[in-house]
């Protein structure tokens, strides 16, 4: 078990029980036979109980490979749509991330079990506020957390490794795509929702962008602008 992974998992051992680990054990090997073989992403999510991410009346189906709701009328993806994402970034332990929409934060502390430092940007305040008391919880160190108009990415701390959208758009904006660094990786679902979707990925090569299909996905739509009310 990776060091960081460890400190997850020993920080949130006083929450569950055997039979949790051992849920959490099986929606890794339920994940490997859909083809997913990054053993750190798999890892990382075997380590990080997702119950703690979402309400009580939803921890059940927290431990199955099903989308939960969240806070907000969100959704929390199914563990096999992020871990997909995460695969298809290439993440190493030095990277710089910048994720795009924080939701219930599991994501974002997969992310940091993963890769150096994490910039999270969300557009609710609630939820923003829910996944910092999480992050706070887990003993994370390592996350940076903010709240304004996620397709506006996170310009003061760039350029990033990587970039994860935490959800689907018709067209990366040209903004994100600029703070990715050299050799850079921008992960995203590309279609509307409600609609057949692609998760692309963008490298950022000297001559210009590579864009790349990885395979079929399905995300809620992400929404410009920061949300007022909530």
């Amino acid at each position: 078990m990776a060091g960081r992974h460890a400190t997850l998992l020993r920080h949130a051992d006083r929450r569950i029980d055997d039979g949790e680990a051992l849920a959490l054990a099986r929606l890794a090997l339920t994940l490997a036979g859909k083809g997913l073989a990054d053993r750190r992403v798999l890892g990382a999510i075997e380590t990080l109980p997702r119950s703690l991410f979402v309400a009580a009346t939803h921890r059940d189906r927290a431990l199955e490979d099903r989308p939960v709701p969240i806070e907000c009328g969100q959704t929390s993806d199914a563990p096999s749509v992020q871990a997909l994402a995460l695969q298809a970034a290439e993440i190493l332990p030095e990277h710089r991330i910048l994720e795009i929409g924080t939701g219930s934060g599991w994501g974002t502390a997969l992310l940091a079990g993963l890769c150096t430092k994490v910039y999270t940007v969300e557009r609710f305040r609630t939820l923003a506020d829910l996944a910092f008391e999480r992050f706070s919880t887990l003993g994370l160190d390592n996350v940076v957390p903010s709240v304004h108009d996620w397709l506006e990415g996170f310009a003061r701390h760039a350029p990033f490794h990587r970039i994860l959208l935490d959800g689907a758009l018709e067209e990366v904006p040209r903004a994100l795509l600029d703070q990715l660094a050299p050799q850079g990786i921008l992960v995203a679902a590309i279609g509307r929702a409600r609609e057949p979707q692609r998760l692309t990925r963008w490298i950022r090569l000297e001559t210009g962008f590579v864009r790349e299909d990885v395979g079929p996905t399905r995300r809620v739509a992400l929404i410009s602008g920061r949300a007022c009310a909530l």
